[in-house]
């Protein structure tokens, strides 16, 4: 055990500590944006107007999620293991962006047919249009090469200066209801003039000057990150989808209802995001040791997080009443409520991180794709019953079914495919791989 001690305090005391210091400074401010813009643009925009922005936002997200195609995790572990290798970082470096590159512009094409096919007057597809700025300024910005190098100061610098600007950029230009349309677009404007900033300084750091690849490089990066890029995929779907079902059912002043409280669920499901990443590099390099270091290096990770993660989730809810007042300027009961009935998502999806990492590291991709998918589909399906009978309730039921429902899954999934939690339950150590 004092193995294991030493070996999670070398961690912590090392890259895992600067990356949770780093991404963890970046996400708390991440987290203070919704806190000072929400109640700014409800006021100003309202509720009605606040629900479409939260709409174009959950359509937007697909595209992010089409140009990322996992590599935030794939081409993350590459940098993580290769990173003494300059010139592997500079091919994958110039290989990832192209990829980017072409997926970027497919997106932008599928976004303009839907919106010529789909949209109406009372849509304002300008809205649409505009916010793909978000899709464009997260493309470009390379976090996996910092994240895989493990050198997050710089960026987390980087963005917390163009966040601000963004910030000040909607405080400036939106003063009316009718300038909803442009939150997206200042929004992204940021991101953007984070990715310009980034881009420079990795030419200026380490000498990597994008220089565009061959479609055979493309289509092989397609190939290897489709289950990672399926997987991503399916847990935007069922993540973002809640709004999208929701406004098919209920009024425009409901989903404004569901956004306040999703969002303010969503900040703190920020903070498992930071852990995420921050581990993921290390954890990929310690697959050299026994199944049995690994899950207790993890254990002794993550028990003291779930726990503190539990202590916001409970903060949350006993302040809900407080947090409806400061988002909405309101005492809204049905807001009251969901605030509560969500409460405890972001600790259910704490519980699954572990399994989640652990099927990666183990090369098991198609049963963490599998399992995501299978919680996908349930979620829709839950969402459009419920939300038909319960509007926002019935969506904030669906969202806590599905996250259970994916916690447990890759918890067996993981058993089933090569057993590691049960080594606890064992009283032999064992010295699998």
């Amino acid at each position: 055990m004092s193995k294991i001690r030493a070996l999670t305090n070398e961690m912590m005391s090392g890259r895992i500590l600067k990356n949770l210091v780093s991404l963890g400074s970046l996400q708390l401010f991440n987290f203070l944006i919704p806190l000072v813009l929400s109640p700014y643009l409800v006021r100003i925009i309202g509720l009605e107007n606040f629900g479409r922005v939260s709409v174009a936002q959950a359509i937007i997200s697909y595209f992010n999620i089409v140009t990322d195609y996992g590599f935030y995790i794939t081409a993350t572990k590459e940098i993580s293991q290769n990173r003494d290798d300059q010139k592997a970082i500079g091919a994958l470096y110039n290989e990832v962006l192209t990829t980017k590159l072409a997926l970027l512009a497919v997106s932008f094409l599928l976004l303009v047919g839907l919106v010529t096919l789909f949209s109406t007057p009372e849509t304002r597809p300008l809205l649409y249009l505009l916010s793909f700025t978000l899709v464009v300024g997260q493309a470009a910005l390379p976090v996996w090469l910092f994240h895989g190098l493990e050198d997050m100061k710089y960026i987390t610098l980087v963005n917390f200066g163009t966040k601000v600007f963004s910030v000040l950029l909607i405080f400036l230009f939106i003063r009316q209801a009718e300038d909803y349309i442009y939150i997206n677009f200042f929004l992204g404007l940021g991101t953007m003039l984070a990715a310009a900033i980034c881009l420079f300084f990795i030419k200026r750091k380490y000498g990597l000057v994008y220089q565009p690849t061959s479609l055979k490089k493309v289509r092989q990066h397609l190939k290897e990150g489709k289950d990672i890029f399926v997987s991503n995929f399916a847990v935007n779907l069922y993540s973002n989808s809640n709004i999208l079902i929701l406004g098919l059912f209920a009024p425009v002043e409901i989903v404004g209802f569901y956004s306040i409280a999703e969002k303010i669920i969503n900040a703190v499901r920020q903070v498992l995001g930071v852990y995420y990443q921050a581990i993921y590099p290390s954890m990929c390099n310690l697959v050299t040791k026994t199944k049995k270091e690994i899950l207790q290096v993890t254990l002794r990770l993550h028990l003291p997080f779930s726990f503190g993660i539990l202590g916001i989730c409970a903060g949350i809810f006993y302040f809900s009443e407080e947090l409806t007042l400061y988002f909405s300027g309101t005492h809204t009961p049905a807001i009251v409520h969901l605030i509560r009935l969500l409460s405890f998502v972001p600790f259910f999806v704490a519980l699954n991180i572990p399994s989640n990492q652990l099927l990666l590291i183990y090369g098991f991709k198609e049963s963490y794709r599998t399992t995501l998918l299978l919680g996908s589909f349930l979620n829709l399906l839950l969402n459009t019953v419920l939300s038909s009978f319960y509007q926002a309730q019935g969506t904030a039921i669906a969202v806590i079914i599905t996250e259970v429902f994916i916690t447990a899954g890759l918890i067996i999934m993981l058993e089933y495919k090569n057993p590691v939690f049960s080594l606890l339950f064992k009283k032999q150590p064992q010295n699998q791989i």
